[in-house]
C-alpha cells in the first residue's frame, strides 16, 4: 500500500459501458407509423435527482429523453478469486529482454443504476428496446489497462432484468409530465495493484510427469509414485537445428544453407566458425564475442565464441527454416553454423547430433569445404 497505483479502471469502465449505449435516438412517428423527426438521447451521468432537479433550471437546457446513471455500490467479488500471489507475466515488446509482472488484481462488481427519463411512452419504448434485446442476460465490454496496451480485458455487464416504471400520479401546474424507468447493471471489473518490477523472461521449463497407480491425495501420493515409468519434458526458447540442406561446398565460392528446425523466429545474429582460417581472407581477422556476459545464468551454459564472423546475411522464413549465405571459404576443411538469440546460442555440429540414431547426419562435424 505504499506505492501508488491508478489505472483509470472505474473510469474506463464507465465509458465502455456509456458507449454501448450511446448513440440510440428517439423518432417520432404519426398516427399512419410514418417517421418525422428524430431526437437525440441525452446521457448524463449524475443521479436521477440531479437531472429532475436541472431539467427544471432553464439555464441547464437539459430536455427530454435523457438517461441518467451513476455507481451506487462497488464490491469486491470473491467468486473471481483465484490467487493472491502470483498473478501473471506479459511481455510489452517482440525483443524486449524482461517481462512485466502484475499481481493479481482485486475483482470488483460495479453496480450502476440507470434511469431513463422520457415525456411520451413512445419514446420510452424505443430507447427499452435499443438495448434489453442485446442485454439479455449480459454483454461484454473490450478495454485495455493503462500502461498494458497489448493485453485485452473483456468484462461482462450483467442486467438485472427488471425495468421499473414510474407515471405521473400526481397533476400540478409546476409538474411537467415524464415517464421514468428504472434499472441497473452489474459491471465485473478489476482493480490492480502497483506494478512489480520486471523480471527477466522464462527461457527454458524442465517438466516430470510421473505415473500413478491411483488417484493421488495429499497423504497417499509417494506411495503411488511409479519412478520407472517417469518422463520427463524440456520446453526450451534457443534455436534448434537438428537439419540442414547442405553438408558439401567447394572453395571459393559463396552460397547459402538452409536450416530446418525451431525457434528461428528470435534470432539476434548468426555467425561461421572454421578451421585453417578459411574466413580471414575474406572477411578479415576473426574475433571473439561473449553474447551473455552481463548474465551470470546464460554465461554459465554459453561461453565466449572465439575465431567466429558474422555470417553474410540471414533470411528467417519461418519459425522453423532459416536461409543462411556464407562467404567464400578461402581454404579446406569444415565450419559451423551458430544461431544466437536471448536464449543462448546452438551450433549446426551440436544440434545435429541425435543420440537415437547410430549413424550420425554428415553434417555433425560441420559443413565440409572441398
Amino acid at each position: 500500500m505504499q506505492k501508488y497505483t491508478y489505472h483509470w479502471e472505474v473510469k474506463d469502465l464507465l465509458t465502455q459501458f456509456l458507449q454501448a449505449f450511446d448513440g440510440a435516438i428517439v423518432k417520432r412517428y404519426d398516427n399512419t407509423r410514418n417517421a418525422g423527426q428524430t431526437v437525440g438521447v441525452r446521457y448524463v451521468y449524475a443521479p436521477k435527482q440531479r437531472v429532475l432537479f436541472d431539467l427544471i433550471d432553464k439555464a441547464q437546457h437539459i430536455t427530454l429523453p435523457a438517461v441518467s446513471f451513476w455507481i451506487t455500490t462497488i464490491s469486491r467479488d470473491p467468486g473471481r478469486v483465484f490467487n493472491k500471489l502470483y498473478g501473471q507475466y506479459w511481455n510489452n515488446g517482440f525483443n524486449k529482454s524482461s517481462s512485466e509482472k502484475n499481481l493479481q488484481p482485486v475483482p470488483i462488481n460495479i453496480e450502476v443504476s440507470v434511469s431513463i427519463l422520457t415525456k411520451f411512452q413512445s419514446d420510452m419504448d424505443q430507447i427499452l428496446s435499443n438495448f434489453v434485446p442485446y442485454s439479455d442476460p449480459y454483454f461484454i465490454i473490450s478495454w485495455t489497462r493503462e500502461g498494458m496496451a497489448d493485453l485485452e480485458i473483456r468484462s461482462e455487464v450483467l442486467w438485472s432484468g427488471t425495468l421499473a416504471m414510474t407515471y405521473p400520479i400526481e397533476q400540478a401546474a409546476t409538474q411537467p409530465t415524464r415517464v421514468i424507468c428504472d434499472t441497473s447493471f452489474t459491471i465485473k471489473g478489476w482493480l490492480f495493484k502497483a506494478d512489480a518490477d520486471p523480471v527477466g523472461r522464462i527461457f527454458k521449463i524442465d517438466s516430470n510427469f510421473y505415473a500413478v497407480s491411483g488417484t493421488p491425495t495429499l497423504q497417499n501420493i509417494d506411495y503411488l509414485t511409479d519412478p520407472s515409468a517417469t518422463e520427463s519434458f524440456v520446453l526450451s526458447a534457443i534455436p534448434l537445428i537438428p537439419y540442414s540442406n547442405r553438408w558439401l561446398t567447394p572453395r571459393s565460392l559463396s552460397g547459402t544453407v538452409e536450416l530446418y528446425g525451431d525457434m528461428y523466429t528470435h534470432t539476434n545474429s548468426v555467425y561461421l566458425s572454421g578451421n585453417n582460417n578459411m574466413f580471414g581472407v575474406v572477411s578479415g581477422s576473426a574475433y571473439t564475442i561473449n553474447p551473455f556476459l552481463s548474465s551470470s545464468s546464460l554465461s554459465a551454459g554459453y561461453p565466449a565464441l572465439s575465431g567466429v564472423i558474422p555470417a553474410l546475411d540471414y533470411y528467417v522464413q519461418s519459425d522453423n527454416k532459416m536461409i543462411v549465405t556464407y562467404p567464400p571459404p578461402s581454404a579446406t576443411g569444415f565450419f559451423d553454423v551458430i544461431v544466437l538469440n536471448d536464449a543462448g546460442y546452438t551450433k549446426l555440429s551440436t544440434g545435429s547430433y541425435n543420440t537415437q540414431l547410430s549413424t550420425q547426419y554428415p553434417y555433425i562435424s560441420g559443413i565440409k569445404v572441398t
